[in-house]
């Protein structure tokens, strides 16, 4: 069951003896008597983490570690610690826990408080805490040299949802696996799901010959269970002290025997098309990657990519970057919430919450503002929404508010006459030519200024080839990764995929007295954002069918009549503008079918066709037979009017698939953005 939309249940503590303590558990989460140093080394000591992280190659990229049981991320803030100060700087920790039960964020400052030799981290940790949301929130911390991937949710779901396949021995295919389990949870009499046979089959599927799984800090009885369901799971107990302690520690390597076959998800049909049948080699830090396009799509998966040390190049036909559909002067982060499940909307979320956090330092450096976004609804079935999605985000006011009346003309600066709005108070806007030159000059990433015409990808080297207008070899690279919008359909390998341009013109409204006290940014059926430099943004038409970049007034109008029907409070504000000599700027979109980015590995079109034709006989056939795909070839492109959104959420899913690590991201998720999935639905309704 994949993750819903909704706000997740606290922990309730009580402060028992000083100490925190479950009443639903009705365990201690650390234990009074404890010594918390001796506590937090546990499993430090333990996994021997000290000695193999000293020991890492300095061509190491990352170390992953998967927790079963986050608590107050006690665990989480020792490994780091002890990351920071002798792992590689140039090599990331990737630590993934699951918590069903968050401690909210006051109970958390003070269970931290009392760790003063954690203070420097758990300030930082604190600050990044995510809004008590279901599903996986991936948080950069410690100048990015720790990626804290925090799941709400119960643990067997959560990394069944990061594995590869249902098929359990797929469950890591092409992909890195953890390096070290901490097995930590309240007892098996009062938590039994956290030591289940189920949780550890998936653990296990997740691991390989080198992975270790440790516990620590449990009675006897509890060890009998852990380490009978750990040997069913095919690990190998090996024997440990139990450091002086009368609690128990147990350490145990995976066989790498095979696994269990879950039974197939029926539900969509062949399951594995996602999965490439080649298997390739782990990818290592001296590839070099190329990216064409330099809009905010490109830039966000170079500086992704390069964070993860990969050699990256930007090639665009441009010689600064952010220069097309990225090249407007506001552009704001948007907001797109639903009180449904489907994937678009679990999509969107988790775009958002990732971008509030990804744009916070520009903001903080004065570049946009984040000025917050009130959302007005455009008729009384958004407005039911509204009230529902509010209700399904309560205890997540620091993502989301209902306002209503006076709240909302007190939040936005002036007069509006609609009754109930959503307030985002992370969002804002940003200027995303800025943000995409400052991305590449920050980390160093060259920008190569010519116009790719084709490119192709030669055997004898397993490099891609790029050729410009004249037939010239330009350039050649490892891996290749394409995020030119819907330039995509003018190159062989991808002009298979139903992207359109779409026109978009925004208007710059000038400031005038009822308009200058806008504080934040309003949407509806347009937008508009606060003055700056005595202009509004306001926008945007959708043209289909023209694709001029000259301004045109009808547009101008347009795009006021679509805020003076977002509210009348609004639309009198902005009476009697003359839209004959107004400024703006148009340029084009890139949207797709399902109104869902484009990410992942390029599918080998005419193999696919030929490998899945039995979808056309029966849709609902289910195989095992797994995809075809074009080496070392990506893209990143299809993100309509959200690009400031989705870029850096997409961005760090293709790091991930590039780099073959575990992704931060549930599998129905990363196959609904996947470039087959138009291949594989097409043959399922005959389209093909």
């Amino acid at each position: 069951m994949w993750s819903q939309i909704v706000a997740i249940i606290a922990a309730d503590i009580q402060w028992r003896k000083g100490a925190p303590y479950s009443t639903l558990f009705d365990e201690f989460y650390i234990s009074p008597s404890k010594e918390t140093e001796q506590y937090e080394s546990e499993f430090v000591q333990l996994g021997d983490l000290k000695r193999r992280w000293q020991g890492l190659s300095k061509h190491c990229t990352s170390f992953t570690i998967a927790e079963t049981g986050f608590g107050a991320g006690l665990n989480f803030l020792s490994c780091s610690d002890l990351w920071l100060n002798i792992a590689p700087k140039s090599s990331v920790l990737e630590f993934f826990s699951a918590e069903l039960f968050p401690i909210n964020k006051a109970e958390l400052l003070k269970i931290l408080s009392q760790r003063p030799h954690l203070s420097i981290l758990s300030d930082e940790f604190i600050k990044h805490y995510p809004v008590p949301v279901a599903g996986i929130h991936s948080i950069g911390l410690f100048q990015g040299r720790v990626r804290l991937h925090l799941m709400f949710g119960d643990a067997n779901e959560m990394f069944s949802s990061i594995s590869q396949s249902s098929n359990q021995e797929k469950a890591h295919y092409n992909r890195r696996p953890v390096d070290v389990w901490l097995l930590d949870g309240f007892a098996p009499i009062n938590n039994p799901a956290m030591w289940s046979p189920e949780l550890l089959a998936t653990i296990a599927s997740l691991s390989d010959q080198t992975t270790i799984a440790l516990t620590a800090n449990i009675d006897q009885k509890t060890i009998l269970t852990v380490s009978k369901n750990l040997q069913s799971a095919g690990f190998l107990i090996q024997p440990t002290d139990s450091n002086g302690s009368q609690k128990l520690r147990l350490k145990a390597l995976f066989s790498g025997r095979k696994y269990q076959q879950l039974e197939p998800d029926n539900s969509s049909g062949s399951t594995q098309w996602h999965l490439d049948k080649t298997v390739r080699p782990i990818a290592t830090r001296d590839q070099e990657v190329t990216i064409i396009g330099a809009g905010i799509a490109g830039c966000t998966t170079a500086v992704a990519l390069a964070k993860r040390g990969f050699k990256v190049k930007v090639i665009d036909r441009h010689p600064r970057a952010g220069q097309e559909g990225s090249g407007n002067s506001q552009a704001i982060v948007y907001p797109k919430l639903s009180p449904r499940d489907d994937v678009l909307p679990r999509i969107n979320l988790r775009a958002l919450l990732f971008a509030s956090r990804y744009y916070a330092p520009f903001w903080k450096d004065g570049l946009g503002n984040q000025c917050g976004v009130i959302s007005l609804p455009g008729n009384p079935k958004i407005a039911e929404d509204f009230i529902q999605i509010s209700q399904r985000f309560s205890g997540c006011e620091d993502f989301v508010q209902l306002l209503e009346n006076n709240e909302l003309c007190d939040r936005s600066g002036i007069s509006l006459e609609s009754s109930i709005g959503l307030f985002f108070p992370l969002l804002g806007w940003l200027p995303p030519s800025i943000i995409c030159q400052q991305l590449l000059e920050e980390h160093g990433i060259p920008l190569i200024h010519t116009n790719i015409d084709h490119f192709n990808h030669q055997q004898s080297d397993n490099r891609w080839h790029l050729f410009g207008t004249s037939g010239k070899l330009v350039h050649s690279t490892d891996i290749l990764v394409v995020a030119t919008a819907y330039g995509c359909e003018k190159f062989e390998q991808t002009n298979f995929l139903p992207v359109t341009q779409l026109r978009g013109q925004i208007s710059k409204l000038p400031a005038r007295t009822r308009t200058k006290s806008l504080k934040t940014i309003i949407c509806g059926d347009g937008y508009i954002t606060p003055a700056h430099d005595n202009y509004h943004s306001c926008g945007a038409t959708y043209n289909k069918g023209l694709f001029s970049t000259e301004l045109r007034v009808q547009d101008h109008e347009m795009n006021i009549a679509q805020m003076r029907h977002t509210d009348s409070g609004l639309g009198d504000a902005l009476e009697n503008l003359d839209a004959t000599n107004m400024d703006g700027r148009a340029n084009f979109r890139c949207t797709t079918k399902d109104y869902l980015p484009i990410v992942g590995p390029v599918p080998n079109f005419s193999s696919m066709l030929e490998s899945f034709g039995f979808l056309r006989r029966d849709a609902r056939a289910d195989s095992m037979m797994m995809g075809d795909y074009l080496p070392n070839l990506y893209i990143n492109c299809g993100m309509g009017s959200r690009g400031l959104s989705y870029a850096p959420f997409t961005a760090e899913l293709l790091a991930t698939q590039i780099s073959q690590q575990i992704p931060s991201l549930e599998r129905d998720l990363i196959q609904a953005m996947h470039p087959a999935r138009f291949l594989i639905r097409d043959l399922k309704k005959k389209r093909l």
